[in-house]
């Protein structure tokens, strides 16, 4: 059976890439050392380790070994595998699931009005970090002008309620909030929680 996980998504890397971190300083082992023994080149296991993974990147790790990794850390076999499927599993949970149905006929799960509320959060939070919204977008592997559209609340769940051609797909968003969660340095599922409008100041 190969141990490689094919395209997954950028998140869940980031629960791997914080162990082996802490696995490989604590064993005082260098970044080359363990990227030459994994495959990995050091720019790469370093996108790992910081949880802010470029696209290139994570197609390469896409095709590498995880039992790589349990070999030049000492883990026990599966453990970097056991990183990687925890980190899934969790994000599908069925309670972190929420579907409503913001007005008849329409498919959208979160009304425009939450949406502005988290593009609110996410400007101030940019600016409290001093972060421009090309390096925010791009830790979200996303573009300058898709960034402006959130802040402003831009985001629509049905084509036939948004303006033509000026707006975001919520289906866009969902797959990267965990990422934006990384960038503004929130916690886990904050970004769900300013659209449910249940997160505590």
């Amino acid at each position: 059976m190969t141990n490689v996980i094919d395209s997954i998504d950028h998140p869940y890397w980031s629960h791997l890439g914080n162990a082996v971190r802490e696995a490989r300083t604590g064993q005082r082992l260098s970044q080359q050392h363990v990227a030459g023994s994994v495959g990995l080149s050091v720019r790469d296991l370093a996108a790992l380790e910081s949880g802010f993974i470029p696209p290139e990147a994570a197609d390469t790790l896409g095709r590498i070994r995880l039992a790589a990794f349990d070999d030049v850390l000492g883990w026990e076999k599966g453990t970097a595998r056991k990183h990687v499927t925890e980190a899934v599993s969790a994000a599908v949970r069925p309670e972190m699931i929420t579907v409503r149905v913001t007005m008849a006929g329409d498919r959208s799960t979160y009304s425009q009005a939450a949406w502005v509320r988290l593009g609110k959060a996410v400007q101030a939070a940019r600016a409290a970090l001093r972060m421009t919204k090309p390096v925010l977008a791009y830790a979200v592997q996303s573009t300058s002008k898709t960034m402006l559209r959130l802040e402003e609340g831009r985001v629509f769940g049905d084509p036939r309620t948004a303006p033509p051609g000026d707006y975001n797909s919520e289906k866009y968003w969902f797959k990267r909030l965990a990422l934006l969660e990384l960038a503004l340095e929130w916690d886990e599922g904050m970004a769900r929680q300013i659209l449910d409008n249940t997160a505590t100041k």
